[in-house]
């Protein structure tokens, strides 16, 4: 399904050093079904073993080198890296950023990032909105009829293809074909901010005046504590 508007589909996804959301982004990439965009970001942090199992990456400080399933390739520094992003996004009409699970992993790591360097501000100008795709999988396909919602079992049953599962380039060309099984419309697109939207409402949590759940639906509306508060001292 396509949207109506001018909106740009753009598929994303990182690999980290861990599944800390203060983890490290060691690959970033993103395809908009003609463009990939992927590079290796030089960490620095150790990236877990139990991690490098499953993306193949390491990293040798020795010699600030890293290495896919033993192979050298190159790697920048995440500034470098987080600005050639905004510059691949800047250039998309209203672009929606796609990704598998993205509101849990990718987006609070990424944000993270870019508050490091300054650069959020920048990021959100550019971005329309962000849709999981993790949520258009459980809304369409029982877990008794599909196994699990993993991209990569996904991606077998409804593609037929095995790919490089837990490698960010291949992620994303895998995850836009799959797009065409799922139907997304406007009500399915939070803000890219949403999780800093909800942090916003945690002293009516901690308070017992709204619950989690209430706040994540404030927050993926667009709405943060401050806005509530704006509209009642109007009343």
């Amino acid at each position: 399904m396509k949207f109506e508007g001018e909106e740009s589909v753009v598929v994303f996804d990182l690999e980290t050093t861990g599944l800390s959301r203060k983890s490290d982004i060691t690959q970033l990439a993103a395809f908009d079904g003609t463009t990939v965009f992927n590079e290796y970001v030089s960490p620095r942090e150790v990236i877990s073993p139990k991690v490098s199992e499953l993306t193949g990456l390491t990293f040798d400080f020795s010699c600030d080198q890293m290495y896919h399933h033993g192979k050298p390739v190159e790697s920048r520094d995440i500034q470098i890296v987080l600005l050639e992003f905004i510059d691949f996004i800047s250039k998309k009409k209203k672009p929606i950023l796609f990704g598998h699970n993205i509101a849990a992993f990718d987006i609070p790591i990424l944000m993270n990032k870019l508050r490091q360097h300054s650069l959020l501000s920048e990021f959100m100008l550019h971005i329309y909105g962000c849709i999981d795709t993790i949520k258009l999988a459980r809304r369409k396909f029982k877990t008794k009829d599909i196994g699990n919602h993993k991209q990569q079992t996904l991606v077998t049953k409804l593609l037929g293809i095995e790919y490089d599962a837990h490698n960010a380039c291949a992620d994303v060309t895998s995850l836009f074909q799959l797009l065409e099984h799922f139907e997304y419309s406007e009500k399915d697109v939070f803000p890219f901010n949403a999780a800093l939207l909800t942090d916003s409402y945690i002293p009516l949590i901690k308070a017992s005046h709204i619950t989690k759940l209430t706040a994540r639906r404030l927050a993926h509306s667009g709405l943060c504590l401050k806005h509530l508060q704006l509209a009642f001292n109007r009343d």
